[in-house]
């Protein structure tokens, strides 16, 4: 798509105002809001320009599925060493059966929504109208899922297991472990084909860094970095924490209460301005608009199809839901997981993998119907 002067302001603009806001949150002592929103638009563009979507990894696009677990290598890397600073240690969540049943859940709802969860987050970004329609099913999904999964889950998670590899092996035997695991992965899904040959944008070479797409492998080695530096000064990636707080939120501002809810007694609650999660999420939207927008990629939304926009709302209600059964989406459940070594994240490949096969056969199904 050819680069329009006014989809290069709008970008201009969109991350001058990023940058301020970033500052202004920084200014009123919110520094990690501040640091999670600037790592989000960070995120969102390299999600952008690599096409980073993890569920047409697992639908067998081979290059992103290397990319991805080369950026895992990467990452775990990263956070052993962090781990081994003392700056951070990962969650110990109990996980078994609703794991697996949770991203097989999460899996299947993928391809009616037309992306996993920060394929849909950067897909929104983009301008795309089904990715509208996925995200807010993954909203009012979200909502559903704490008020009436989580009690389920939460007493499933008693029959958990709470094993860190790392703790019973030591760091380095386990990262050494973590990385030989990935590079049997990485080997076993050697692409078929040689990927397609993307010809350079013309101009300088920022121009073509912003308007030629990225390849898969260095998406993930960025991807990994942004991770590591997240993990080492806060936290490991998530995103659908944030959101379940903020329609808890939504939902307090208009009458509900959800103080007697379990999840919230797990999980607390907190304003999106003070949430440096929700920070990041609103970061990683807009840096893949900034993104969209520079490479000339922006499609503004339309055209709208009501039944393409009820499949995507349907498949993101589903993955909202399912995020807490399985307790993590597509990045913390299975990027976050297995980059800060722990076992669960593979779990939740199995299940996130015979989930989209399996999503994606009901589809062409309907599809072949004239259903869909």
């Amino acid at each position: 798509m050819s680069l329009r002067s006014s989809d290069s302001s709008a970008a201009l603009l969109v991350l001058a105002l990023s940058l301020l806001t970033a500052a202004v949150a920084f200014a009123l002592q919110l520094r990690s809001a501040a640091v999670l929103f600037l790592l989000g638009l960070g995120y969102g563009f390299v999600f952008q320009r690599s096409r980073l979507c993890f569920a047409s990894a697992f639908y067998g696009n081979r290059q992103l599925l290397r990319g991805i677990l080369l950026g895992l290598a990467a990452a775990s890397v990263g956070s052993a060493v962090v781990m081994e600073l003392g700056w951070n240690r990962p969650p110990r969540i109990p996980f078994g059966l609703h794991t697996l049943l949770g991203a097989a859940l999460f899996g299947f709802g993928m391809p009616f929504a037309g992306g996993c969860m920060t394929g849909t987050l950067y897909r929104l970004g983009s301008g795309q109208p089904k990715s509208l329609a996925a995200f807010l099913g993954i909203l009012v999904g979200n909502g559903l899922g704490a008020v009436y999964a989580w009690p389920i889950t939460e007493g499933l998670m008693a029959w958990g297991l709470r094993f860190s590899l790392s703790e019973a092996l030591g760091l380095a035997p386990a990262t050494l472990l973590n990385l030989l695991a990935l590079a049997v992965l990485y080997a076993a899904w050697k692409p078929k084909e040689p990927p397609p040959r993307q010809p350079p944008a013309p101009g300088p070479w920022l121009l073509r860094l912003l308007r030629t797409p990225w390849p898969a492998w260095a998406g993930g080695l960025v991807l990994a970095a942004l991770f590591t530096v997240q993990f080492a000064y806060h936290s490991a990636l998530g995103v659908q924490l944030p959101l379940a707080r903020f329609v808890l939120w939504v939902a307090q501002g208009l009458g509900a209460s959800a103080d007697h809810l379990a999840w919230t007694r797990f999980w607390g609650t907190r304003p999106p301005a003070l949430d440096p999660g929700f920070h990041l999420d609103v970061g990683l939207i807009l840096g893949s608009l900034v993104a969209a927008l520079l490479a000339g990629e922006f499609t503004g939304f339309s055209p709208w199809r009501l039944r393409e926009a009820l499949v995507g709302f349907s498949g993101g209600l589903l993955m909202g839901v399912a995020v807490w059964i399985a307790v993590g989406c597509n990045v913390s459940g299975f990027w976050s997981a297995v980059a800060t070594l722990r076992v669960e994240g593979y779990l939740y490949a199995v299940g996130l993998y015979v989930g989209a096969r399996a999503g994606l056969a009901a589809v062409s199904s309907l599809v072949a119907r004239g259903v869909l």
